[in-house]
Formats: C-alpha cells, sequence, structure tokens
C-alpha cells in the first residue's frame, strides 16, 4: 500500500529539478500524476534555462514507466487561460484533483537598486501570481467535493532572507501568506493547504551543473571566493546548515516532506510553512 494509493495529484513546474522529484515519489506512492510546466524559455531577459518540452516527455515518460498514468501539460502559470486549461486537462484525464502542489518558480539575482523591472515582474509573476491563478482553477472542485491538500513551493528565504534576492524573498515571503489566508478561506471545507521552506537543493545524482553553468554570482557569495565552481559551492553550501556535510540537500529528500502534507497522516495540519532546511534557518536564528 502506499501513501497516495488511488489518489491524483497536480503538479506545476514539474518537468525537471523539485517538481520532478515529486512526481515520481508521486507515483511511487500510489497516485497518478498531472505535470505542468512552462517547457520553454519567457519573455524575460535575465530569467532563462528554462525546462524543455522534452523535459516533459521525459517525465511523463517516468512516471509512467512506475506503472502510474501521467498528463504532461504545457502552461504559463502567469496566464489565466493556461491555468484554466491545466485545472480542466487534469480534470479531464482523471476526474477528479485530489493533491495540487503549486510548485513553478524562479530567480534571477542582483542587489536590490541593481535589479531590472523585468528581474522584478518575472519573479514576482511567476512565484506569487502564479501561485494564486494555479489555485484559482482547481480550487472550486476542491470545494465541491470538500476534499483537498494543496501544497505550495516557498523557500527557506521567505521565512529569513538573503542579499541581493530582494524580489525572490519577497515572493516566497507572499507564498506564505497566500498559503495561509488560502487555509483560513478553505477550512470550512476541510482542505489543508501548507507551504515547505526547502533550503538550497539539488540532484545529488549529478557532480556538475544541471545546465552546464560554471561560473555563478551566487556561489560566490555563499564561498566567499571569487571564480567558485559548482563543487565549491556545493560543499559550502552544505556547511551553511546544522546538518553540515554532503552539500546541497537532495530534491528527493525535500520530496518526503510534499508527500507528508499531501497524505492523510497531516490531516491535522493546515496554514502552516514547514522548513525542510537541514536546519539553515535555526543556524540562523530564526
Amino acid at each position: 500500500m502506499g501513501e497516495l494509493d488511488g489518489r491524483t495529484a497536480l503538479i506545476t513546474g514539474a518537468a525537471r529539478g523539485f517538481g520532478r522529484a515529486v512526481a515520481h515519489l508521486f507515483a511511487r506512492e500510489g497516485a497518478d500524476v498531472a505535470i505542468a510546466d512552462v517547457a520553454g524559455e519567457l519573455a524575460s531577459e535575465r530569467v532563462s534555462g528554462m525546462a524543455t518540452e522534452s523535459d516533459l516527455e521525459r517525465t511523463r515518460a517516468e512516471v509512467e514507466a512506475l506503472g502510474r498514468r501521467c498528463v504532461a501539460i504545457r502552461a504559463d502559470v502567469t496566464k489565466a487561460e493556461d491555468c484554466e486549461r491545466m485545472a480542466a486537462e487534469t480534470l479531464a484525464a482523471f476526474g477528479r484533483i485530489d493533491i495540487l502542489h503549486a510548485n513553478a518558480g524562479v530567480f534571477s539575482y542582483g542587489a536590490s537598486w541593481e535589479l531590472t523591472e523585468d528581474d522584478w515582474d518575472t519573479v514576482l509573476g511567476v512565484n506569487l501570481k502564479g501561485m494564486w491563478l494555479t489555485t484559482k482553477y482547481v480550487v472550486p472542485h476542491m470545494i465541491e467535493r470538500r476534499y483537498g491538500k494543496i501544497v505550495m513551493t516557498s523557500s527557506r528565504d521567505g521565512l529569513r532572507v538573503e542579499p541581493n534576492y530582494a524580489h525572490y524573498n519577497a515572493s516566497k515571503a507572499g507564498v506564505i501568506a497566500f498559503a495561509k489566508t488560502l487555509a483560513i478561506e478553505l477550512g470550512p471545507y476541510t482542505i489543508n493547504v501548507n507551504a515547505v521552506c526547502p533550503g538550497q537543493m539539488a540532484d545529488r545524482s549529478r557532480r556538475t551543473h544541471p545546465r552546464g553553468v560554471t561560473t555563478n554570482p551566487y556561489w560566490d557569495m555563499v564561498t566567499g571566493q571569487e571564480g567558485s565552481t559548482y563543487e565549491d559551492f556545493d560543499l559550502a553550501s552544505g556547511r551553511e546548515n546544522l546538518f553540515e556535510e554532503g552539500g546541497q540537500i537532495d530534491f528527493s529528500e525535500v520530496a518526503e516532506g510534499v508527500l507528508w502534507l499531501a497524505s492523510d497522516r497531516s490531516h491535522m495540519v493546515t496554514g502552516h510553512a514547514l522548513p525542510l532546511d537541514r536546519g539553515w534557518i535555526a543556524k540562523r536564528g530564526g
């Protein structure tokens, strides 16, 4: 018996990375899964390297190989028509949506006064407006059934900020505020709404950056030295946590927290932001 036997789930930002790890775990635990992703570049000068359509199809095939039904949907969470279609296609495929993992997110880097309007609008648009639009077309269905589990991906930076990410910090703090508000609104319908706040994470099966990036100003900030490699950054990221060994947290570790909130084991938990950070926040007195 799996934790999610007989359940259906919709996951955004699921073509690769954290969303893909959650899709794999949900499938292994018995859920049929709709995976949604923009699967293409955004209309942004500063945010690039998004997942591709082939990434989306690969993840669909991987979920199906686990013995579960899977539908892949290309959707931009900043567009109402895409989010409405995404919900409709999931309902057409599975008949219901038991679990929504609103996960799609982006970031860029820079001091507050150096951020461009494009930086601000793109990050807030995907990370915060996208959360609202993603839930907007799923919630009425959950209300009708008086059942649902909504898990939003915030960040450790939604609880305790880092420099050079003002727009990202603001968006992720907004996700927490939105999740708490929605939890209150949906409480009468016994629908759970929570957020997860991951620490710095990665696919631990890779020893290099998944997109072949060789330099990054954020890596230098974390290591405290210029010209840091991805391996330097990985090790330094681990040392930022209370549990210092092992570099960045693996996507699969954080996915376990999403699974718990999506399962009926957490039926008493709603309106909360769950840190999954190996003690990063606590180490900073938070």
